[in-house]
């Protein structure tokens, strides 16, 4: 009960100190640093040649295993095993992603600072704002925080089910079979050789070695990089947040009588300057929004393309080896849950997606009802009113060339169209 305890305690911050003045990104989120670090993005010494290391040994080693991939799926058609191509066909598909990660970290990380830095003065400035602006911004980051080691977690438990599901079979074969059993020293992923025989020594060992290095490989990739994502978009989501609340105290404590008074008379003024400060706050923050999540599908575009094109045929190929397994009186549980996985990377994004489109739409309607109708003040702000909403008319999405529009219509279509994949081959098979 005490690691679990301690675990809560580590989810929830309990021991953190909330009210720290100095309160910043790095403070809140350190794990950030650390995981694009694992990206080859460093924070201190921007410049390190070391930083290229660690993704191009694994860009490399993916590369590698595809080229194996792709002669296990030429073998498997060949020998018309479709339930070792379909599986060979699906981790192709996996691997390929940690090209494009890396590939989209590496050539923009310039960005990736702008928008580092950008969330860090986020921070600095609303933690040092009212304590209803802090509030609602660090329960927003408490929960993407709590987000974070879900989805690590998440991962972690498939990982560790591939890793220890073959251990633990190796360990029966070492131990309890009998010789009459005819049992192979098992894989986690398929594999197949032209003249030898993988499952011997030191072939099994080599393989089998490699297969744990991709697991880890695609953890420290894909499975960052889609943390990251949720997180960058999280927080814009989070910060229209800030906007509705300054919404709320737009004419909070001004004077409404300066309206009837001559432009020139110094309390109108004033009150005009005030009013223009926080509406001048208030659409910085919006823009703020719109080039950020723009800039973040810049960044992303690359493999969040990848990600939507190929996820149909993934969760497809997932399904039908599945229902193959399942057709013959087995349950093949490893890929079941590799495919809840496949459906919850789609589906995150797209659904972040969603929420940051309806945001958008309920930051104009809250400009619209903010009160103004019911105060003169209102008809000191009345153009800025109506720049702002026909600004926010603009929906908010994650866009890129070759890219739908990022929301849950767009994951119904991939959910239908693998589908559609998955009757077409248990027809053909």
């Amino acid at each position: 009960m005490t690691i679990v305890n301690n675990v809560k305690s580590f989810v929830n911050k309990e021991g953190f100190d909330w009210d720290r003045p100095d309160m910043t990104l790095q403070i809140f989120h350190p794990q950030l640093e650390m995981f694009f670090a694992a990206n080859g993005i460093f924070f201190n010494n921007r410049e390190s040649k070391i930083r290229f290391i660690w993704p191009v040994l694994c860009a490399l080693l993916s590369l590698v295993a595809n080229s194996f991939e792709i002669m296990f799926i030429w073998h498997g058609v060949a020998i018309k095993d479709y339930g070792f191509a379909t599986e060979s066909f699906c981790y192709f598909f996996i691997l390929g992603s940690i090209v494009f990660v890396y590939f989209s970290m590496l050539t923009n990380r310039k960005k990736i600072f702008l928008l580092a830095d950008n969330l860090n003065k986020d921070f600095l400035f609303i933690c040092n704002l009212g304590a209803h602006y802090r509030h609602t911004f660090l329960k927003g980051q408490l929960l993407i925080w709590k987000l974070c080691w879900a989805w690590l977690s998440f991962a972690l438990f498939i990982m560790i089910l591939y890793v220890g599901n073959t251990l633990i079979a190796l360990l029966y074969q070492s131990t309890l079979a009998t010789q009459d059993e005819h049992m192979v020293r098992p894989f986690m992923f398929p594999i197949w050789l032209p003249a030898d025989d993988p499952h011997r020594s030191p072939n099994y060992e080599i393989f089998m070695s490699l297969e744990i290095i991709l697991i880890f490989v695609v953890f420290c990739s894909f499975i960052f990089y889609v943390y990251i994502l949720f997180h960058l978009l999280l927080h814009y989501y989070n910060l229209m947040d800030m906007i509705l609340i300054a919404f709320g105290e737009l004419f909070d404590d001004l004077d409404e009588s300066v309206v009837t008074l001559p432009t020139e008379d110094p309390r109108r003024k004033a009150v005009q300057a005030e009013l223009n400060r926080r509406m001048g706050q208030i659409a910085r923050w919006h823009h703020s929004v719109f080039e950020s999540v723009e800039t973040i599908s810049s960044v992303y575009g690359p493999a969040l393309v990848y990600q939507t094109m190929f996820s149909s045929v993934v969760i497809c190929l997932i399904a039908f080896q599945v229902a193959e397994q399942l057709s013959e009186g087995k349950f093949d549980y490893l890929f079941g849950i590799l495919g809840v996985g496949a459906c919850m990377q789609l589906w995150i994004p797209c659904y972040i997606g969603t929420l940051l489109r309806n945001k958008g739409f309920s930051v104009g309607d809250r400009c619209f009802y903010c009160g103004w109708h019911s105060t003169p003040l209102g008809r000191l702000l009345r153009r800025d009113f109506v720049i702002f909403i026909q600004r926010s008319q603009e929906p908010l999405a994650i866009k890129f060339t070759a890219l739908p529009h990022l929301q849950l219509e767009t994951f119904s279509s991939i959910m239908s169209s693998a589908y559609s994949y998955f009757n077409m081959l248990r027809q053909y098979n």
